[in-house]
């Protein structure tokens, strides 16, 4: 938690300074007077004074400021001892004094310093190489959800999709800007099935209850052998640590997911497979195509015992997909006792593979909401689950990737373009927000960026750094939107200064500040409180607490 703590504050550390620092480039270069740089509000904690500017980090570090003579934003400003500390600056250099067209260069400046430094992060990321998956798939569909517009079109994972309204589509970033921009308008898609071309038309919509934006289509996803465990058919047999097993030759023609060959290796314990096997280099360069050398593999899956319908990830059983609607586990429950047994988590994997064939008895244990999302109940339940016979090679799956680079002359290009379409679709993810009422509870604050953070840094620099860029665009754009206090809203008053030849009241401004201020802090309270909540929800020993606490007082009260 520290560790993520001192991450999110660096990388925000890094975001506002370069923010900061577009105002305070262009003021300086019109000549504005500027006694203060601070990163962070409120009290100072270290400076230094460097000719007319004092550069401080101040303690609340969710944001900065570049403090001009003559930028009347607060009441503060008002006040005497503004005038006093600005009585000796010549007219010519307070902010007010500048020309229109001048002051805003100003006020722009900053959200567009934050988008153009995601050009240097682009090309670090590009330079440094990041882990990207296999273009072999580029646009091929793995995965189709039930109930969405290419369900009902009849698309099927493995169909590749070739164009959209006409225009060819060769990757799948490309393929989801299409579907993003036709948002509820009726979309012509072709499709390649087999040696067969066809055009359906459907129409991408924003399903929040299934959380998808578009038809309801995932990239099909490879699986790649990360580790394979010893004494085992795998260990046994040719594969090896990096290998993708993308056919199973005799039974499936279509290359296959990783969650469908999962289902076809357990449907057939005992049965020799032929597992059609590409090995590809760790590593690619730029738009280099991914080429590799296929073999055939040879391998039986063992015998192993399987709860049906579940996975057992420790103790914490995952319900399928496929489960009946009335299957007696929920997902999240704990496996606490089976055959009136308990097992170690640890242990737990190994004794359910020795398991025979048939009906056990199962002790869950069970977290339920009593109120308010934080206040919760354990409960245990008795229940019979199915053992069934299932396949095991004995590796473990992840999707198939090559870290990817790019050579630094291929790299600047390549990253002004990824650049400006992040802007673009940052820019169309806002306007579908705003157009399909999407509920200010999808929003993050700084708890939930925080724990973003910290995940993205464990998960590798080049996931840090595409949350980098992530962050410093939207806070560019966000910055434009025309509310007051942002940098937008004061481009607002000053195109009005612009065209009515003269600023609004004083009092006005500041009454508009007052009240952009207050609807900013309930904005952030909210987000936050939702980022509190979510937090809360994820640490279970205190949600218990919390619920024993509450059944404590309702006791009490009867």
């Amino acid at each position: 938690m520290i560790t993520s703590l001192l991450i999110f504050l660096a990388v925000l550390g890094v975001i506002v300074f370069v923010h900061e620092l577009g105002h305070f480039l262009v003021a300086k270069w019109a000549g504005v007077y500027v006694d203060c740089f601070s990163l962070g509000f409120g009290p100072r904690l270290i400076g230094i004074t460097i000719g007319e500017t004092e550069y401080r980090i101040s303690a609340i570090p969710l944001g900065g400021y570049v403090r001009m003579a003559g930028q009347s934003d607060t009441a503060e400003d008002v006040e005497q001892e503004a005038a006093e500390r600005y009585a000796q600056v010549p007219a010519a250099r307070r902010f007010d004094k500048k020309p229109v067209l001048t002051r805003m260069a100003i006020i722009v400046a900053g959200p567009l310093m934050n988008l153009l430094f995601a050009v240097p992060v682009v090309f670090i990321l590009l330079v440094t190489g990041e882990q990207q998956p296999l273009d072999l798939d580029a646009t091929t569909i793995g995965q189709v959800l039930p109930a969405s517009p290419a369900a009902h079109a009849g698309l099927h994972p493995g169909d590749r999709i070739l164009a959209a309204n006409g225009v060819p589509v060769v990757a799948w970033q490309q393929w989801k800007r299409r579907a993003l921009a036709s948002i509820g308008q009726p979309l012509a898609l072709t499709y390649l099935r087999g040696a067969h071309t066809n055009t359906v038309t459907l129409t991408p919509r924003i399903d929040v209850a299934r959380g998808f934006m578009g038809i309801g289509v995932d990239q099909l996803e490879r699986a790649q052998v990360v580790a394979i465990v010893s004494n085992t058919p795998a260990a046994r047999s040719a594969l090896q640590v990096g290998d993708v097993i993308d056919r199973l030759i005799g039974a499936r023609a279509q290359p296959l997911s990783r969650d469908a060959l999962l289902d076809e290796i357990r449907a057939r314990p005992n049965t020799m497979l032929k597992l059609g096997v590409t090995r590809f280099p760790p590593t690619r360069y730029g738009n280099d195509r991914t080429r590799g050398t296929t073999s055939e593999v040879l391998v039986t899956p063992e015998r192993v015992g399987r709860l049906a319908h579940c996975d057992v990830y420790g103790d914490v059983i995952l319900v399928a997909a496929d489960a009946p609607s009335n299957f007696v586990a929920r997902s999240g429950d704990r496996l606490v006792q089976i055959n009136a047994k308990a097992v170690a988590a640890d242990d737990l994997d190994p004794y359910i593979r020795a398991l025979p064939t048939g009906a056990v008895a199962v002790v869950l244990e069970r977290l339920e909401t009593i109120r308010w999302r934080i206040f919760k109940r354990l409960s245990m339940t008795n229940v019979m689950l199915t053992v069934v016979d299932s396949g095991m090679l004995g590796v473990q799956l992840g999707p198939a990737e090559q870290r990817v680079y790019y050579h630094p002359r291929a790299a600047l290009s390549q990253s002004v373009r990824e650049s400006y379409q992040m802007v673009c679709d940052t820019l169309k993810s806002f306007v579908i927000i705003v157009h399909e009422r999407i509920g200010i509870k999808a929003l993050s604050g700084p708890v939930a960026i925080a724990r973003m953070t910290g995940a993205a840094a464990q998960s590798g620099f080049d996931v840090l750094l595409r949350l980098v860029l992530l962050i410093t665009v939207n806070l560019g754009i966000i910055n434009l939107a025309p509310l007051p206090v942002l940098d937008g809203g004061c481009l607002v008053l000053l195109m009005i200064e612009g065209v009515c030849r003269r600023p609004l009241p004083l009092n006005v401004q500041i009454w508009i500040q007052k009240c952009g201020m207050f609807l900013l802090l309930a904005l952030l309270a909210f987000v936050m409180y939702n980022d509190i909540v979510q937090w809360l929800e994820s640490k279970e020993l205190l949600c218990v607490a919390l619920g024993k606490a509450y059944d404590a007082l309702a006791r009490l009260r009867h």
